[in-house]
């Protein structure tokens, strides 16, 4: 026991001095105090304080199906050996969503404007943004799978709250009535904390020395693999590869192909027909098994007369 009480007690003496710095920081009123705020966040408190194989960062997080980005984000927790991030300097960048794990907005006085475009930003990114699979099926092809989505959460420095008619976790409940609770935690420092567990709000107020914020911290580092671990290893290619305006293949002998276009983007691209050794004649339309390489939509051939023999194009006629 005594040995986890000294390991709380450097890690609450740690706090205490990154929460001091930056609530003197957040009490000037220069342009720059966000920004000297969450740069003293991030260098001493949450990334000294959590496991080395959680990045700390700040930018824009996007979906490789749309490109889309969001709004700037506070602090993004993320798992760079899911997917590597574009860093403009050590800490500013755009992280992919396969590997944002955690979103935290940080407020210098949470009120309930503030509370309202936090937890609008939060389901936007819950509701807008798409993941690659992570994982692949015997075929080799990517399968879908389960994901734990980004987990957003608040930190804030004060509160307008005053008196006991309302905890946050009341406010913020009062806010989204019928809508999901896109906030996960709630955490103002040296007042109170609280979770959603899924059916309850649990935390508790009023602790000593932080405890509020131990307990976040405690949150994060508890839940955050899990969270990990469900995204799998997604293909960096789906972000680096440009976007197809058609593909070929370099025949490796000399047979006739058949010209395929994707139903859904209208790339095209040449194809030899594998249809073993077959004396055949089709009626129609050609389809590939394999998927467009640029949106997965079904490749197929114009409608006509292919005839085959022992398995070759020998004759088409379109139309």
């Amino acid at each position: 026991m005594a040995v986890k009480n000294q390991y709380q007690n450097l890690l609450r003496s740690k706090i205490v001095s990154a929460i001091y710095q930056a609530k003197a920081a957040a009490g000037f009123s220069h342009q720059g105090v966000k920004g000297t705020v969450l740069e003293l966040l991030i260098s001493q408190l949450f990334q000294p304080l959590l496991p080395a194989d959680v990045g700390v960062g700040t930018g824009q997080i996007i979906d490789s199906y749309s490109g889309k980005l969001s709004g700037q984000v506070d602090i993004i927790l993320y798992n760079r050996a899911i997917l590597p991030p574009i860093l403009m300097d050590e800490k500013v960048g755009v992280f992919p969503i396969e590997s944002v794990l955690y979103t935290i907005e940080v407020k210098t006085t949470l009120n309930a404007t503030e509370l309202k475009m936090a937890h609008e930003s939060a389901k936007n990114i819950a509701q807008n943004f798409g993941y690659r699979p992570g994982l692949k099926g015997e075929d080799g092809k990517e399968k879908h799978h389960s994901i734990e989505k980004v987990r957003s959460v608040i930190f804030a420095l004060n509160s307008d709250l005053s008196g006991n008619k309302l905890n946050e976790a009341e406010r913020y409940r009062k806010l989204y009535g019928d809508d999901t609770a896109h906030i996960r935690a709630i955490c103002v420092a040296g007042k109170e904390y609280w979770y959603d567990n899924g059916n309850y709000w649990i935390g508790f107020k009023d602790g000593q020395d932080y405890d509020e914020i131990l307990a976040f911290i405690g949150g994060v580092t508890n839940t955050y693999r899990e969270v990990s671990i469900s995204r799998g290893q997604p293909c960096l290619g789906h972000y680096v590869i440009p976007e197809a305006k058609g593909f070929v293949a370099t025949k490796s002998r000399d047979v006739a192909s058949v010209t395929l276009t994707c139903e859904d983007c209208g790339i095209e691209g040449e194809m030899v027909p594998n249809i073993g050794q077959m004396n055949i004649t089709i009626n129609g339309a050609i389809s590939s098994k394999e998927s467009c390489p640029n949106c997965g939509g079904k490749m197929s051939s114009e409608s006509g007369v292919y005839v085959f023999k022992s398995g070759q194009l020998i004759e088409s006629k379109l139309g």
